[in-house]
């Protein structure tokens, strides 16, 4: 038996709704009224059930969008981290930046959207991000230029200042949820 998608299990669903409501017209108006509430319930009902889906479809993109950027963003910070040189570096970090730029506004755009002290704790976590990351790019700024051991210190800092980022944008992303 083939399954069915649930678009298709709802429409079969209406469909009986809407049988049942046709048979029904034959009934009496006092039984017609009774039976109207319930198919007027079911069609309600049957409308939650497509909202939910729509939710539940909306939210599936959304994790879809969030694991992409989170792949885009891996891609760029191995990338750095297989640098050889510093412009190779520089370049991989400031590419990764503008990656956390795109997700962090993907962010600021869900905590618009929340109830007020939700939206509250939402903007403050996306701020926080928003100062991880203008330090990352700080300390870019100041590798960018240094050179011989300070270059390698600057390295390690810049390193560091991507990995606080990462872990700011981790507890934010789970009061997100």
């Amino acid at each position: 038996m083939p399954t069915m998608t649930k678009e298709e299990r709802l429409a079969e669903i209406r469909q009986r709704i809407d049988s049942l409501e046709a048979r029904a017209g034959d009934g009496t108006a006092e039984t017609r009224a009774r039976l109207q509430r319930r198919f007027d319930a079911l069609r309600d009902d049957a409308d939650a059930a497509s909202a939910a889906l729509d939710e539940k479809a909306d939210a599936i993109q959304e994790r879809f969008a969030d694991l992409e950027s989170r792949v885009d963003i891996a891609a760029k910070r191995e990338a750095s981290e297989m640098a050889g040189d510093a412009t190779s570096f520089a370049d991989a970090v400031e590419a990764e930046l503008h990656d956390w730029d795109v997700a962090i506004e993907r962010m600021q755009a869900r905590a618009a959207v929340k109830a007020y002290s939700a939206r509250a704790r939402a903007e403050a976590s996306v701020a926080e991000l928003r100062k991880a990351r203008n330090r990352t790019a700080e300390r870019l700024t100041a590798a960018r230029s240094s050179t011989g051991e300070a270059w390698e210190e600057q390295k390690k800092r810049v390193t560091a200042a991507l990995d606080d980022l990462e872990q700011k944008a981790g507890e934010a992303t789970a009061k997100f949820k």
